[in-house]
């Protein structure tokens, strides 16, 4: 039976990477860094990259029911997703003080991006809540976005010049307004930071 639980921890860390596993890839790809450290070191060590990546991790398996240590093994399968170093448990505890640190000293990059992730997670799930954003310049772009039908443009020009593992565009084509408004935040806020990390 616990290995039956076990099985659905590292699903659901599966599921939350997923998110972003087309642009971490990308990022894997064809970004640049200095490869003496590995890209989940250059990843964590980025203040805003650690906030959104950890609030939306810990926002999305706080949803399914998971708190304290089955909380923490869930990060730590999505975090191996990222990098695979960081199957080592010392690899693993730097990320945690790394967030510590960064919360103790008020990083405001760090709160930038836990406020995005929670940005991004509200209008995803078309939750009430997401209105609270509104006067946010990246949430009023995301609409107006939407509204014109830039999207439908730029997925039809995605389609054509990226391979279909990078491209999201045909899978996006049909969905629901809140999944394009928020897809396009995360563009504007976790893509933008990661491109900008990894010299894409």
């Amino acid at each position: 039976m616990f290995g039956l639980f076990k099985n659905k921890k590292k699903e659901l860390a599966k599921e939350i990477f997923g998110v972003f596993k087309p642009k971490i890839d990308l990022a894997k790809t064809i970004g640049k860094w200095e490869k003496t450290s590995t890209f989940g070191d250059v990843f964590i060590d980025d203040d805003y990259l650690l906030g959104f990546s950890n609030a939306y991790f810990g926002i999305v398996a706080k949803k399914f029911g998971y708190s304290g240590q089955d909380l923490g093994l869930i990060l730590m399968d999505i975090y191996k997703l990222l990098d695979g170093t960081y199957s080592d448990l010392d690899k693993f505890q730097k990320i945690i003080q790394n967030y510590q640190s960064s919360k103790l000293n008020g990083s405001k990059e760090l709160m930038l991006g836990e406020d995005h992730a929670l940005m991004f997670f509200l209008v995803f799930n078309s939750d009430n809540d997401a209105h609270k954003f509104s006067k946010n310049t990246i949430y009023k772009e995301a609409i107006k976005y939407f509204d014109t039908g830039e999207f439908k443009k730029q997925s039809e020009w995605a389609k054509k010049i990226l391979p279909k593992e990078f491209s999201n565009g045909s899978a996006l084509s049909d969905a629901p307004s809140n999944i394009i408004i928020a897809y396009r935040i995360f563009e504007k806020t976790f893509e933008k930071r990661l491109n900008k990390v990894f010299n894409i």
